[in-house]
């Protein structure tokens, strides 16, 4: 299917906002393996920065071949930035529970959303750039992510006080995905996409814990 100059540019736009949550995973999860003491958590966070890696190479791709001289105006960078902010000052204390939180809970489970959303856009309207293959790898490697956070997480969660304080915290992360969401609302309408639909699904894959009593 030949794209319109038009459509090169909202699509560019659209690799260059997932680039952005690309570039704080790898660095999240490169220092998220040093907080960690266990084997296996090690790995699996090395592994995922190695992942986060590819992807964010994917979309840098994308938008060469899609926007040569470059963007710009892409939303959403902004509200990246501050959740960017949130999730550092959680790294520079060592607090395990909450990068769990804020990174593969939250982050990786929206992106979750969005990229499966985002590839049967590509289907429906038979877009032939970035193959199949590629974009199903993607979106199994964030939902194995976003797992392995879930997993850890309920872990940690067995002491009270520790679930409250998270739930506390998560209203920070949350109140920012909303406003992250609402930004980048044009984007979706590329792909005939609507925010709160998004937020619907990201909701239902949030933990009974945290979830519970929020809209």
């Amino acid at each position: 299917m030949n794209l319109l100059p038009t459509e090169h540019r909202q699509i560019a736009r659209l690799f260059d906002f997932l680039l952005q949550g690309e570039q704080l995973a790898f660095d999240c999860a490169s220092a998220q393996a040093t907080l960690f003491d266990d084997r296996a958590s090690q790995k699996f966070l090395r592994n995922q920065a190695r992942q986060e890696k590819f992807h964010y190479h994917v979309f840098k791709s994308g938008i060469g071949i899609l926007a040569p001289k470059g963007i710009s105006g892409t939303p959403g960078k902004l509200e990246m930035q501050s959740y960017r902010r949130l999730l550092e000052a959680a790294l520079r204390r060592g607090d395990r529970a909450e990068t769990l939180l804020g990174m593969q809970v939250l982050l990786e489970g929206l992106g979750d959303v969005a990229l499966k959303h985002i590839s049967a856009g590509f289907e429906t309207r038979h877009l032939q750039f970035l193959c199949r293959r590629v974009r199903h790898l993607v979106a199994g490697q964030e939902d194995a992510h976003h797992s392995f956070g879930l997993r850890r997480l309920d872990a940690l969660m067995q002491q009270p006080e520790l679930a409250e304080a998270m739930r506390q915290r998560s209203q920070d992360y949350l109140e920012l995905l909303d406003r992250l969401l609402d930004s980048v609302a044009e984007l979706f309408d590329f792909f005939g996409e609507e925010p709160q639909c998004y937020k619907r699904e990201f909701q239902q894959s949030l933990p009974e814990w945290l979830g519970a009593g929020r809209p």
